[in-house]
């Protein structure tokens, strides 16, 4: 009896990219307020203690400017949008405590603060997932009371206390969306949450369903280092008839454009050289796993002198030169890669025919996702999805949502996956 073999691949057999950009929020410079209370926490707990770079220098301090303008945040994302970056981009709901984003930041220019609304809104979200991380990315805060405490969220919340970790993630994600924004998932401060992977995974599935009723979110947490660990998109708390589960977005760099500082410039090299050999993405690229790259807000703006934003620029570039036909890496927002891998995973797949040629593959989900893309070892002649036809493409770069494209002895298909039933019948 004949059979048909199948296997999903990569979206439209394209590798995905995305930019993930830390420590962002309207206005205010995250790292000049982080560095000042960092130093004040340490003169009050370790005065005896040397000096750590992870602390911030303040020697330093008068290269960061307490303020980061919406001018460059409508220069970068605009380059972004031209350019066809996409990613994530976080929004600290309670920047260092100094204010909040729901109350438009008083004690700020409110016309600043309206200038990096409209950024957000025109500029960023159409190409970048809006995050918080967490409340402050300083000292944890008091829900009760509002006011600090003594633990860090990247330090002593590495490993949290379970009880009021999804109230507190509520409340991160609460606070952005009465601010008027769209919040897509959370990114952990530091290591935020690392000790207690699972129940942070299920507080923000949680908490992500209560405030902003979306049933897959993502989180960023992971740094992985090639080669000695490779990216993964893992899946938490899957429940395949609801169609809810969160995705954990895994990066395969460390910040080497202008870091979290913006004091301590970046290298294009470390991500990818200029024979386009060398650095960590091309590696990743080549098992065609998800390269996601790391940066820093206050690193891109780098005090005006925008060091960091030139970095970004040249691996641009350079990665263009790697996929001069974009047949092979596709830009992605951090949760299209989530929804894809959700899609790819909790999916099943039933193949019946066989006979006169004719094959039917029923796709069973709740996972909804863009260009599914489905490789089949078989020559078509005409592929239907729900009845309609696909358009046959005679290369990997015309590959498209809507199209079909035979190669050797196989045939891939690529199409808008919906939740339900997807009928696909193939003519051979």
């Amino acid at each position: 009896m004949a059979t048909l073999s199948w296997r999903v691949c990569n979206p439209l057999l394209r590798t995905p990219l995305a930019l993930i950009v830390d420590d962002s929020c309207p206005v205010i410079n995250l790292t000049y307020h982080w560095i000042r209370q960092r130093q004040a926490w340490k003169a009050r707990h370790e005065f005896l203690k040397r000096f750590k770079a992870s602390d911030g220098d303040p020697s330093k301090l008068h290269l960061v400017p307490p303020t980061i303008p919406a001018d460059f945040a409508v220069k970068w994302g605009t380059w972004c949008g031209e350019t066809g970056v996409k990613g994530k981009f976080s929004l600290v709901p309670y920047p260092a405590g100094v204010s909040r984003v729901d109350q438009e930041l008083p004690g700020f220019s409110r016309q600043e603060y309206a200038a990096w609304t409209r950024a957000y809104h025109e500029i960023l979200s159409p190409n970048f997932d809006l995050t918080c991380e967490m409340l402050t990315h300083t000292h944890v805060v008091d829900l009760t009371t509002w006011r600090f405490t003594e633990a860090w969220e990247q330090y002593e919340w590495v490993d949290p206390p379970v009880e009021p970790l999804t109230e507190y993630i509520a409340t991160a994600i609460q606070l952005v969306h009465d601010a008027g924004f769209p919040c897509e998932g959370v990114t952990s401060p530091g290591a935020f949450g690392i000790k207690q992977e699972a129940a942070y995974a299920r507080a923000t599935l949680e908490a992500a369903g209560r405030i902003t009723g979306n049933p897959r979110p993502f989180y960023f947490l992971h740094v992985v280092d090639p080669p000695a660990a490779w990216p993964d998109v893992p899946i938490w708390y899957a429940d395949k008839a609801r169609g809810t589960a969160i995705a954990s977005i895994i990066s395969c760099t460390h910040d080497w454009f202008g870091g979290w500082t913006g004091y301590d410039a970046g290298n294009p090299d470390r991500f990818i050289s200029a024979d386009l050999r060398g650095g960590v993405l091309p590696p990743v690229l080549a098992r065609e796993l998800p390269c996601v790259l790391v940066g820093h807000w206050p690193g891109f703006y780098y005090g005006g002198e925008e060091v960091g934003f030139a970095v970004l620029k040249e691996v641009k570039r350079r990665l263009d030169a790697y996929d001069p036909d974009g047949s092979k890496t596709v830009w992605m927002k951090t949760s299209a890669i989530g929804h894809y891998w959700m899609a790819r995973t909790l999916s099943d797949i039933m193949v019946a025919g066989g006979a006169d040629g004719a094959w039917a593959i029923n796709i069973q989900t709740q996972f909804p996702t863009e260009d599914f893309t489905l490789a089949v070892d078989t020559v078509a002649q005409r592929v239907q999805v729900n009845g309609v036809d696909l358009r046959p493409v005679m290369t990997r770069q015309a590959l498209r949502s809507g199209t079909f494209l035979t190669q050797g002895a196989e045939t891939v298909l690529a199409f808008p996956l919906g939740a339900g039933v997807t009928t696909v019948v193939i003519s051979s």
